[in-house]
């Protein structure tokens, strides 16, 4: 499969045509990843953004340190097929604030977060139309937030 046909299938591209993408694919560049390996950790500079070939990748947070519980990593989301991750990579302050680890052998096309930004910059229909579809990917993880807080919230009310 081309870098065209892979940002084809991912939300943050939907709205570009097929010349478009051509830019944005000319930026990408693929890369294998063993199962275990992290791709990166929360705190690191947000130097690319992914996009999903194949494979698995949890997205984690490290909890802190509470009374008698030693801080440990929490899987928040797995990111799949034609899904990203990274996105901090395009936006301020461009540091990761999750880590990223494969769950199974995973390929993923890089994309330089720098190149990334000045080509939307430079080009303000791809410009508009990826932060349109940033906007769809950030939403679904705040909606996804949102029903893990109303079943936490609901699960003590039905065990009474």
């Amino acid at each position: 499969m081309t870098a065209k046909q892979v940002l084809k299938g991912c939300v943050l591209f939907f709205g570009l045509s097929d010349s478009e993408l051509e830019k944005v694919a000319s930026l990408a560049v693929e890369k294998q990843y063993e199962a275990g390996t992290t791709i990166f950790t929360a705190g690191d500079s947000a130097e690319a953004l992914f996009v999903l070939q194949e494979g698995r990748v949890a997205i984690q947070m490290t909890l802190p340190e509470t009374g008698d519980l030693a801080s440990r990593r929490i899987t928040v989301d797995v990111v799949t097929k034609n899904e990203i991750l990274g996105w901090s990579a395009i936006l301020e302050p461009y540091k990761y604030t999750f880590t990223a680890v494969c769950i199974q052998q995973t390929v993923a096309l890089l994309i330089s977060g720098n190149k990334l930004r000045s080509l939307l910059r430079d080009n303000h229909k791809i410009g508009y139309e990826v932060m349109e579809g940033l906007a769809k990917v950030i939403a679904a993880g705040l909606n996804d937030t949102r029903q893990v807080l109303i079943a936490e919230r609901l699960l003590p009310a039905k065990l009474t």
